[in-house]
């Protein structure tokens, strides 16, 4: 028996037997995940500032599955996000109650799962060591460790992914089981369209994936390959027609899984935004409740005409290709970034950046580093795969389903939770290369040569130091805006020194300005309720400075209209407090333009009139009943998709209006 029958990952190490989890050291890797899970769960919950206040995506996720657990299971409008992760948490709630907690613990112990789910595709794949390496190397992987606390789709995505692969790679002995091995795939793809967009994309893929394993004899590829692309097909449908006959029943738009297919598209292929990462454009704001609506209403302002949510898709999508046709050669250059920033080691930031998380999460630190090394040891067998020898063919059909994985983030948008699925199924080719230093006809030079091209794709930087600092600046602006808004004095004497540091570090930018006028205005709201004699001087002094600061913001034209909307909201509140109802209501109009659909600013205008109305009562002459009449019809509004909570102070109102309209 020579070197290369018993090292690992040769043909006679590799254990068909279905019986793998019987390894002990499979659960091992189990314990140490789950052991670092809740090590990371319990670190986040006691020192991280926004643990008890998601944000962005998990606040959206949260809300709408707690709305599903009050029984509003179907909803009323056509998906923009993608519904099944709030579903799922939707049930943990019914189960477990509305805990944080309980939900970062079964997600912690979900991520453990997918551990061992990774252990035996490894195993299928190139053997027993590279399974349980792959196993190891995702139980110590920070970002994937981090992911367990945040309420966020990977953590049920991921799993869902890496059964899907061990499914397209596993074996298909006996007459039954292709079929149940299709099917599966097919459930699985499903599923995992309902998580993330690009696997939808996906999915004509792993539909012809047995009729291209048969052609080209891949190992364990299905035999009867048509009935096999049959039945993924079917597999498929089973879970996405109801979705799309829901989409339909509810919105009169048919579609598979969101209409939020050519915003995803646009967001990462347009010339703003060069590398192809989530960001911000200057109509929508970051705030998943406002953005099928801000990408609608801008969507209108350009095509001068109303859209539903099918059209407003297609356009953003027309947008794309009209770029692509203008300028090739700049959405090559954003492609070719976009492949650069998704193999790299920084982690992309979206809703969370992991070194901002880092700073709070100490456990973090005591963890090997993940896209910098596991990640560069899977890219090297990743690359030298294609050129190894024809035994080690069985890990063919994982490197295609990698490769197009790849492929639907660099078409649409790139950041850490998009490519982290990425990151878990190519850990199996990380134990693989590992593998073929013990085998001793592999030649040293392809070793060398696939370390050094993945290095220079993993290592060289992407974004400049300066770039990264910014987007560090910008998590600690908005945390300071979450503080601001939370009503409590110590987090907002924290949002005043992180305003602080912003203003001395970025002088003189919008948001910083806009930031600094509201913590004003606040500071003043607060002084008027101490004291509104005393402290009226005081106060008047500091919304003068607020209104004057948010005047030049308002008037200048390289104002972004996200920006003039969020200076004209805090405008209007400064004068509302002033009590110059008239100007306030104009600046609230002003920010309704922007989105006519904001729920907050519909009943502060509303309130703003029916305060015009009293003033115009009491004047000789006056006419309250223009200004009250549009305040009952706002409060109308409201009051027809209010949620229970709000209904009592929204009917209170709207009796008060209509007791002055008929006096």
């Amino acid at each position: 028996m020579n070197a290369a029958e018993v090292a690992p990952g040769s043909p006679s190490e590799r254990d068909p037997d279905t019986s793998w989890y019987r390894d002990v050291l499979v659960w091992v890797v189990f314990a140490i995940a789950l052991a670092v899970r809740v090590a990371v769960v319990v670190d986040y919950e006691a020192h991280h500032p926004l643990a008890e206040h998601p944000v962005i995506d998990e606040a959206s996720y949260e809300r709408w599955a707690l709305r599903i657990a009050d029984g509003d299971w179907l909803g009323d409008e056509v998906f923009f996000q993608e519904p099944l992760y709030p579903y799922w948490l939707a049930t943990v709630f019914t189960v477990l109650g509305p805990d944080r907690t309980g939900v970062r613990l079964v997600q912690a112990f979900l991520g453990a799962v997918t551990c061992v789910l990774l252990v035996a595709l490894g195993r299928r794949t190139f053997g027993r060591f590279a399974g349980l390496a792959a196993g190891f190397a995702l139980a110590v992987h920070p970002t994937h460790a981090l992911m367990a606390c945040l309420l966020l789709k990977p953590n049920l995505f991921v799993p869902i992914w890496v059964a899907a692969a061990c499914l397209v790679v596993g074996r298909t002995d006996g007459r039954e089981r292709w079929k149940r091995r299709a099917l599966g795939v097919g459930l699985l793809a499903g599923l995992g369209a309902l998580l993330r967009g690009n696997a939808l994309v996906l999915l004509p893929v792993v539909a012809i994936w047995p009729v291209v394993a048969r052609r080209f004899r891949w190992p364990n590829a299905p035999v009867p390959a048509l009935r096999s692309t049959l039945l993924v097909v079917v597999g498929a449908a089973c879970v996405l027609l109801p979705t799309g006959l829901r989409n339909w029943y509810v919105g009169d738009v048919f579609t598979l899984t969101t209409s939020g297919a050519g915003t995803n598209l646009y967001g990462g292929n347009n010339a703003s935004n060069p590398y192809g990462i989530a960001t911000e454009f200057d109509w929508v704001r970051g705030i998943p409740e406002y953005e099928a609506g801000d990408w609608r209403n801008e969507a209108e302002r350009r095509l001068g005409r109303s859209l539903d949510p099918g059209e407003v898709s297609s356009f953003w999508a027309g947008e794309v290709w009209r770029s692509v046709r203008r300028d090739p050669l700049l959405h090559v250059a954003i492609l070719w970034n976009k492949l650069r920033a998704t193999l790299g080691s920084y982690e992309v930031p979206d809703n969370h950046d992991f070194a901002w998380d880092e700073r709070y999460v100490t456990t973090l630190h005591l963890l090997p580093p993940g896209q910098a090394l596991v990640g560069w040891l899977a890219l090297a067998g990743f690359l030298l795969h294609p050129f190894s020898a024809r035994r080690e063919r069985r890990g063919i059909a994982l490197w295609w389903f990698d490769l197009a994985y790849l492929g639907t983030i660099v078409l649409t948008v790139t950041s850490m939770r998009a490519r982290l699925p990425l990151v878990v199924v190519m850990l199996p080719f990380a134990g693989w290369y590992v593998a073929q230093w013990a085998r001793a006809e592999r030649r040293t030079l392809h070793l060398v040569g696939a370390a050094v091209a993945a290095g220079l794709l993993v290592w060289v930087p992407v974004f400049d130091a300066a770039e990264r600092a910014q987007r560090l600046a910008g998590r600690d602006f908005n945390l300071a805006v979450y503080d601001a808004r939370s009503g409590d004095p110590v987090r907002l004497e924290e949002a005043r020194r992180i305003a602080g540091e912003l203003e001395r570090d970025y002088p003189g930018t919008d948001r910083v300005l806009t930031l600094r006028a509201e913590l004003d205005t606040r500071l003043a709201f607060e002084l008027f309720e101490e004291d509104p004699v005393g402290n009226r001087e005081r106060c008047e002094e500091l919304l003068g400075g607020v209104l004057a600061t948010l005047r030049g913001i308002v008037e200048s034209e390289r104002t972004s209209p996200r920006e003039r909307f969020r200076a004209n909201a805090v405008a209007g509140h400064a004068l509302a407090l002033l009590g110059n109802h008239g100007s306030a209501i104009r600046r609230f109009r002003d920010c309704l333009e922007f989105d006519p659909n904001d729920r907050e600013l519909r009943s502060a205008l509303a309130k703003e009139l029916y305060l015009a109305a009293l003033d115009e009562r009491g004047r000789t002459g006056g006419d309250p009943r223009a200004p009250a009449l549009e305040a009952a019809a706002l409060l109308e509004g409201l009051l027809r998709d209010a949620g229970s909570a709000e209904r009592p102070a929204l009917e209170a109102n709207l009796s008060r209006v209509r007791t002055l309209l008929t006096q």
